[in-house]
């Protein structure tokens, strides 16, 4: 499989609403951070990408939505009902829908938890989806956590592209996780290990 636009959007909290209202205008107002992390994201890399057909949006994650799923259960250890719109932006797995409305494809999204050395199952997954969606987006997102931006990385996987980054297992390689695995990729970076597997990622030229 070729692996195409690797792209990274990093964003301090203050700045996001900015970021998401130049790009989107009020679209995303109630959607909550997490999904509009995640749509600056996917929607920069889709940019970026030469591609078209049917796609999979595929998407890791170890934390998932923390500000809403925190602000949703506060009401309820008051004993009081939590708000709807605050309930819809827990949900991690919106982003499908609304690429979907982008006049995208879409056949397949999910939203998987998983610890951040497991990145590789990412891409196990999303080659496997490559047999009925011609393209499948895979991104690893983050809210800002510890002194961390909000961090959106994403990548497009595809059957066959002119030029890009081929995947495919590779040999020991250097640790790497969620939090910069596609960032390393577009830098540059030869081969990546994360939980029990390993994957080599080497400059592509298409004929």
């Amino acid at each position: 499989m070729i692996l195409l636009a690797p792209t990274l959007v990093e964003l301090a909290p203050a700045g996001l609403a900015d970021a998401v209202r130049a790009r989107f205008g009020s679209e995303l107002r109630r959607v909550g951070a997490f999904t509009q992390i995640c749509q600056l994201g996917a929607g920069a890399c889709l940019d970026a990408a030469v591609s078209a057909g049917r796609l999979g949006v595929l998407l890791g994650t170890v934390r998932g939505a923390v500000s809403a799923t925190r602000a949703a259960l506060g009401p309820l250890r008051r004993g009081e009902p939590s708000m709807p719109f605050t309930f819809i932006a827990t949900q991690t797995h919106l982003s499908g829908a609304l690429l979907a409305q982008r006049s995208h494809e879409v056949g397949r999204a999910a939203c998987i938890y998983l610890e951040a050395q497991d990145w590789p199952w990412l891409l196990r997954l999303g080659e496997s989806w490559l047999g009925e969606c011609e393209r499948v987006a895979v991104g690893c997102v983050e809210e800002a956590a510890d002194g961390k931006p909000h961090r959106s990385q994403w990548c497009l996987l595809v059957r066959q592209a002119a030029a890009g980054i081929l995947c495919r297992p590779g040999g020991a390689g250097e640790a790497a996780t969620t939090d910069d695995w596609i960032a390393r990729v577009a830098a540059g970076a030869g081969e990546l290990r994360g939980g029990q597997e390993s994957w080599r990622f080497t400059s592509h030229r298409g004929a």
